[in-house]
């Protein structure tokens, strides 16, 4: 039985009584920190006092054996041990670290679900580009538009001291990433019974928002989007040859996120105007278009809480989990991912809480969001139904892209804990070449619905 909605509301720290309402940019004093006893991006540079939580530690060496752009990762925590393992019989003395979705996990699947916990990292830093506009950002950026929008912020999160769940919601949607990607990756739904349905698509981003050769100014002045995004649907054969083109913006009030589509039965280029909010989306259509990577799109069907910060067990340097060996059979089977195959670490998160605002419609009412404080990548979402059930819950795995340089999102667990069905998504574990970050950029010229039935047909 799904529980009724329970959020967190134990553990939290003094930031909870931090009120709603978005804030404009923070005192120079308060700014001050950042790069002293904070970290650039807004993290807390102290462990915590148990020692469970280590100190940040910016020197980061890549390990021995990595070849390169679009080569796979190496492991740089291989050789770590299980530290211990939460299983359905123990969860309850964990459970103040431990988001409800996990709690659920952990009632459904009783007798297979479990969470290995290993020693925690806080390794490496962005790039200077990225760190220097954060702690630029932490002045003179500010939301707009009751919280829709944000003005004066580029090149990552811009609000690494957040006053509002507004903030902390455009620091994750901002969050430091990279100026160019490209990468080939394959979808796996997982039915209730255990048998799978696979798809595979190439998505290619361009993010004139993290452009080290652009300024602030020449970013607003051109009103660019901050992110240009193709996706070419390459499988099931039903759907090859399908593309969609994606403009997103800063301030989606003032310039609304732009969307086109190519069937190749219909030849044509349309305008797509329904890829947002709640249209499914994927193999089994268990995400929304804005819950896709835990959130993407405007948040202005919301109010935004800024709960509190938390230590929590998220998953963290999930290198195993793409191991190009293991088929996908093993890796995901019935339920659930493969618990082997998944690492948990004990990190602190900002907690935000979003409620659908009086007259708006969404299929979720209330969502729940864990935000990493070194990196401001959601690492768990969970998603409550307009009878405030807990419907799903969203795990994403994260690594340090060593070569971005930074901690980002790679494969996305989307569990359906009603059906019992999951999508994992972004599964680079089989693909010969690995996603080519900040490497020969596309011109803004690929980025154009003239181009995207070229796209499709390829």
């Amino acid at each position: 039985m799904i529980r009724t909605k329970s959020l967190l509301t134990v553990g939290l720290t003094s930031l909870a009584l931090l009120a709603s309402t978005a804030q404009a940019k923070v005192s120079p004093e308060e700014a001050a920190k950042l790069g002293k006893t904070l970290t650039p991006m807004g993290a807390e540079m102290a462990g915590n006092k148990e020692g469970t939580i280590p100190a940040w530690n910016p020197d980061f060496k890549i390990p021995e054996g990595y070849q390169g752009p679009g080569t796979r990762y190496v492991d740089p925590y291989a050789d770590d041990k299980v530290l211990f393992t939460i299983t359905a019989e123990n969860a309850n003395q964990y459970k103040d670290k431990l988001a409800p979705g996990m709690i659920e996990l952990f009632k459904l699947y009783p007798e297979t679900f479990k969470m290995n916990i290993y020693p925690s990292h806080r390794d490496g830093r962005f790039s200077e580009f990225a760190e220097n506009n954060v702690i630029a950002n932490a002045t003179r950026a500010e939301v707009v538009d009751g919280g829709d929008g944000v003005i004066n912020a580029f090149g990552g999160p811009p609000f690494p001291i957040p006053q509002s769940g507004v903030e902390a919601i455009w620091n994750m949607l901002l969050k430091s990433g990279s100026h160019y990607w490209q990468a080939t990756a394959t979808d796996v739904l997982v039915y209730r019974n255990g048998s799978q349905q696979s798809g595979r698509q190439t998505v290619t981003r361009l993010a004139p928002y993290y452009d080290p050769e652009m300024t602030l100014n020449a970013f607003q002045e051109q009103r660019l989007p901050r992110l240009y995004q193709t996706v070419q649907t390459l499988a099931p054969t039903r759907e090859k040859g399908k593309a969609v083109l994606a403009y997103e913006y800063i301030n989606p009030k003032d310039q609304p996120r732009a969307a086109w589509s190519y069937t190749p039965g219909v030849r044509r280029v349309r305008r797509a105007p329904t890829v947002s909010y709640d249209t499914p989306q994927g193999l089994g259509k268990l995400r929304t278009t804005d819950g896709s990577y835990g959130y993407n799109g405007s948040p202005d069907k919301y109010n935004w809480k800024l709960v509190g910060k938390k230590e929590m067990y998220v998953p963290y340097n999930n290198y195993k989990f793409e191991n190009k060996d293991v088929d996908f059979k093993e890796l995901l089977p019935q339920g659930h991912a493969n618990p082997d195959y998944m690492r948990y670490e004990l990190h602190r998160v900002w907690v935000v809480r979003a409620e659908l605002k009086e007259g708006e419609r969404h299929v979720y009412k209330t969502r729940e969001f864990f935000l990493d404080e070194d990196s401001w990548m959601v690492m768990q979402v969970d998603q409550y139904d307009n009878r405030d059930v807990l419907w799903r819950t969203t795990l994403v795995n994260t690594i340090n892209m060593y070569d971005m340089p930074g901690i980002e999102r790679r494969s996305v667990l989307y569990y359906d804990l009603v059906s019992r069905e999951y999508l994992a998504a972004d599964l680079f574990n089989k693909e010969p070449v690995q996603p080519i970050v900040n490497q020969d950029p596309k011109q803004i010229s690929y980025f154009t619905p003239s181009n995207l039935r070229k796209i499709g047909v390829r």
